[in-house]
């Protein structure tokens, strides 16, 4: 998969989307629904920004839909495609939620990961990003 990213930029978001557990916040934000149903509202949570561009209020929502996005995309074990609809929305939730600290009631087992990256990878990781995000404005 050509992700336009260096593997260590990749590798910095797919850690950071592993970092929050979406799973667990689903359950706390829609107690008893199967999981058919957690699976429905997430998706509609994404449909949401993918419609109007536009984060939710709360930290913790944007979070899910980021981790939600990355465990989709974790069973084959690589980023989406570049310039693809799934790869702007993880870039666009990565840019904007990666100086935030992970809600401690949501942290996932692979939270460890995101914490022990190299010194600097997230900043490289989003400067990475808008260069890309730059040159495809700037090709068309």
């Amino acid at each position: 998969m050509n992700t336009g990213l260096t593997s260590e930029t990749a590798q910095t978001i797919i850690n950071f989307g592993n970092a929050f557990d979406w799973y667990a916040y689903a359950q706390s934000a829609w107690p008893g629904c199967d999981v058919d149903i957690l699976h429905k509202r997430m998706k509609e949570k994404i449909d949401h920004i993918k419609t109007s561009s536009r984060l939710y209020l709360q930290v913790e929502d944007n979070f899910a839909i980021n981790s939600y996005l990355h465990r989709n995309f974790h069973h084959w074990g690589y980023l989406p495609e570049a310039n693809t609809e799934y790869w702007y929305n993880m870039t666009f939730l990565y840019l904007h939620l990666y100086r935030l600290s992970v809600p401690t009631a949501y942290r996932h087992s692979l939270h460890n990961e995101w914490v022990k990256r190299p010194k600097g990878a997230a900043e490289s990781a989003a400067a990475e990003i808008r260069q890309a995000l730059r040159r495809n404005q700037i090709a068309k």
